[in-house]
């Protein structure tokens, strides 16, 4: 990172004054390296913004579910939705799993791999979530996010560091650089040196729970919340907290914010990795710049699309017993009309355990399991005895489709696939 690249402001070097600015670490190998201490975040645009493309941002926000409102099938949905989000920001950082990796029985809870990691994504997310509706963005402390840090790393495979520890002077990994891959000082961004980080962490944090921003944004006014998203996202990304998985924690403010606001979330990681490169030179300006529009209008075209992908990939989802029914024509409160339901929340599952969702003899289930087979409404995809797992195809291609992949041809594989294997 070159220093020229900087704005003025932050090009200059820190002062406690200033409050912002570059330096240098004594550190052996770094002493031509600067580092930027970024500013608090801002109480007011002054650049333009796009305003109909902030205003369909906060429609799109505004119109969701409530949070106290939603029902069982939008509960149902909102659970799938969290392991697709979990696959989609794991992936960006190089975690690879898959939705029906996410979906598939339990592993061991002493397992270490991509798939135990990207479900404690998941359960990162129910884990800020319920703290954030219990006491709103007051909840979003260094404490509650080193939880959460804790979720999403302490099983990932290809973190070397310590789980839910802030990057600390003194402690291996306290040193971050972004896009360092060959001579140091060809990096693409330099976070906050480690002796700022818990302080420049408290400034993020206590402007995403101010009041004095958050009121006026909420009547209309000042930093709306798709706009709040933005910034606050380049600033907690610039202070860069943690040695790794700074990203997933980020994406998850998000939708935290969104809880705050009374409402169910919206998951932006799918349309991010899609337009990954737009949201990386997006996130530079902002933090380099110190210029907030391309961001601002990125996630509020994120929000936007998301919003419309969601509601296609509901209505999906909320289709299918009444296809399934109609396929199999399964007699009225059978296992196997009873299931139909339940696949939506559990299109990966066992004998044994449709046996205890429905309370009913495995007997019943087994007898179910193979109505749903003939039917094409599942199949077997592992064949080993009691530990065979039947799969809702459809379901989970739906989860598992590319951001914006045309359902109908989706559908129309998972369709394949399930009379093939009959």
């Amino acid at each position: 990172m070159r220093r020229d690249e900087l704005a003025g402001s932050l090009r200059q070097p820190y002062t406690q004054q200033r409050g912002l600015g570059v330096e240098k670490i004594d550190k052996s190998g770094y002493e031509n390296v600067w580092f930027v201490v970024p500013p608090k975040p801002p109480v007011a645009i002054v650049e333009k913004l796009d305003l109909v493309l902030v205003r369909d941002a906060i429609q799109a926000i505004q119109t969701r579910t409530s949070l106290s409102t939603a029902d069982e099938i939008q509960k149902t949905l909102a659970y799938l939705l969290v392991r697709r989000e979990a696959v989609s920001s794991s992936r960006m950082e190089g975690t690879w799993s898959t939705v029906d990796e996410v979906l598939s029985p339990a592993i061991s809870s002493a397992d270490r791999s991509a798939t135990a990691a990207v479900r404690g994504y998941a359960n990162a997310l129910a884990h800020g979530v319920e703290a954030v509706q219990i006491a709103g963005l007051v909840a979003t402390t260094p404490a509650l996010l080193c939880k959460l840090h804790t979720h999403v790393m302490q099983k990932d495979p290809g973190f070397a560091g310590v789980a839910g520890r802030l990057r600390t002077p003194g402690q291996p990994g306290a040193i971050v650089q972004i896009g360092s891959f060959g001579r140091k000082e060809d990096s693409i961004y330099n976070p906050a040196p480690p002796h700022h980080v818990a302080r420049c962490l408290d400034a993020v944090l206590g402007w995403m729970s101010d009041e004095s921003v958050l009121e006026p944004g909420d009547a209309g006014m000042g930093l709306s919340l798709p706009v709040r998203m933005a910034v606050g996202h380049a600033h907690f990304e610039a202070v860069h907290p943690f040695n790794d998985g700074n990203g997933r924690i980020g994406r998850i403010l998000w939708a935290l914010q969104m809880v705050a606001a009374g409402k169910l979330p919206l998951y932006l990681s799918s349309y991010v990795e899609t337009e990954r490169a737009e949201y990386g030179e997006a996130l530079q300006e902002a933090q380099k710049k110190l210029k907030y529009r391309r961001i601002i209008e990125f996630v509020c075209r994120s929000v936007i699309a998301s919003s419309a992908e969601e509601g296609e990939t509901q209505q999906a989802l909320c289709d299918l017993p009444a296809e399934w029914l109609r396929r199999g024509k399964f007699r009225r409160g059978s296992s196997a009309e009873r299931a139909l339901t339940l696949l939506l929340r559990m299109p990966l599952l066992t004998i044994k355990a449709m046996a205890n969702e429905l309370e009913v003899s495995v007997q019943a289930a087994s007898d179910g399991i193979r109505r749903l087979e003939k039917a094409c409404v599942v199949r077997d995809r592992s064949g080993h005895g009691r530990r065979r797992v039947y799969a809702a195809e459809e379901v989970i291609s739906v989860l598992a489709r590319p951001f914006g992949a045309d359902l109908d041809v989706v559908l129309e594989g998972a369709r394949s696939v399930l009379t093939n294997s009959g």
